[in-house]
């Protein structure tokens, strides 16, 4: 109960009890009790009305100090459950800041090594999930009468699609995820065991190893000479392209080579590091403390939904435009599924509400995403149920569509 509401209940606890006592004296001298006589007191009258006032208004007035008591308590007990709330929740904002400044990356960039430091790391591993994103979609088509996703897998994908009213196919999602695998665990020797069991039961593994072995080709763009044959490579014609890719992929990563393999200069771009060469060592903190801050803000029972959304505004101030994209990709991943398309309750909580546990949705984090897609990702289709940003300028109100008719 608020301020207010206590007000006016004391304002009309005040105004009972004035009205009962007016009544009674009224009432009194009507019966012909009067507590003032021509003389002295009538002290055996007001006795009498006295025990009545104090035995009836007297319960009344006690009964209302308990409740106000009680009101006094519980607000304190509430202002000490949010005290402890927000020392925790301040702390965690506070972290995910300190997990921001210590990301570096050192890439290749225009003829020089250039290091990113903090928020900028995410508008370069940003555009680094496109480009993979690109490739895997391009090699795709190499192949459009493999079968990428397995026939269970597609099932379950699409009842996930229809489940979160995604527009976009399975196919769609699955390229995501794969892309967004290789991009985030590398394509090197180390990654194998860890990209077998993401792809385990999900994709075609032929398909997978094909599209690994593709990627690998890409290295650092240091290597001037070597990414020079990786573009010459990746420019042909998909028919051209196939046919070299076919006699390349039965030998790769072998050291003795066929005389007919010695032709192609690509098979060097196996020995050194590659383009991809992963970033689980960089984001994995940071998307684990994310997302737990998320469902430690969701799991509090005490909160009112428009106050866990004031909240969670203040979390998403934190976030920078490629952060926010970066979170999009993820949750469209395998690796990320559970910030809203296969989000599951806290059952530590009372808390039954899943969309409670729809981290995207529920607190707008990719809201502030600039227009209405970045590249070939159309923001509506994946979650039509965010309040973007964008929705909010004038020009995309129907009131203003309209007068423009």
């Amino acid at each position: 109960m608020n301020d207010k509401s206590i007000k006016k209940l004391t304002i009309y606890l005040l105004i009972f009890i004035g009205g009962t006592l007016v009544y009674f004296l009224i009432s009194t001298a009507l019966n012909g009790y009067s507590i003032w006589t021509h003389g002295d007191i009538n002290f055996e009258v007001t006795g009498q009305f006295g025990d009545f006032v104090g035995g009836f208004l007297g319960t009344i007035i006690n009964g209302a100090a308990f409740y106000f008591l009680y009101l006094t308590l519980n607000e304190q007990r509430k202002s000490g459950i949010t005290q402890s709330f927000e020392t925790k929740f301040y702390e965690l904002v506070r972290l995910h800041r300190e997990n921001i400044s210590e990301l570096r990356y050192t890439k290749y960039n225009r003829d020089e090594m250039k290091t990113s430091e903090s928020r900028k790391v995410f508008r370069v591993i940003v555009q680094e999930f496109i480009d993979c994103f690109h490739e895997v979609k391009h090699f795709s088509k190499m192949y459009p009468e493999v079968e990428m996703i397995l026939p269970a897998y597609k099932i379950e994908l699409n009842k996930i699609i229809r489940n979160n009213k995604c527009k976009e196919k399975a196919e769609e999602i699955a390229l995501i995820d794969i892309a967004f695998s290789f991009f985030y665990f590398g394509v090197s020797k180390e990654s194998e065991t860890i990209l077998l069991h993401k792809f385990y039961n999900r994709y075609n593994r032929e398909f997978t190893n094909r599209c690994k072995v593709f990627l690998q080709l890409k290295p650092k763009e240091e290597n001037d000479i070597l990414y020079a044959e990786w573009k010459n490579f990746k420019d042909k014609k998909i028919k051209d392209k196939l046919d070299i890719f076919k006699e390349i992929y039965p030998n790769a990563g072998k050291s003795d080579l066929p005389s007919s393999c010695s032709k192609h200069d690509l098979y060097k771009n196996f020995t050194v590091d590659k383009y991809y060469g992963g970033h689980q060592h960089r984001l994995g903190h940071y998307f684990r403390h994310l997302f737990q801050s998320y469902k430690f803000l969701s799991s509090q029972e005490f909160l009112k939904p428009d106050e866990k959304y004031y909240y969670g505004k203040l979390i998403r101030a934190q976030l920078s435009t490629y952060e926010q994209l970066l979170i999009l990709f993820n949750s469209l991943s395998s690796l990320g599924m559970r910030w809203e398309y296969t989000a599951e309750i806290d059952c530590s909580t009372n808390n039954k509400d899943l969309e409670d546990f729809k981290f995207i949705s529920r607190y707008n984090i990719i809201k502030n995403l600039p227009g209405s897609q970045y590249y070939d990702f159309t923001y509506r289709r994946f979650y039509p149920n965010v309040n973007y940003e964008y929705m909010e300028d004038i020009t995309y109100s129907k009131k203003f569509a309209n007068s423009q008719n």
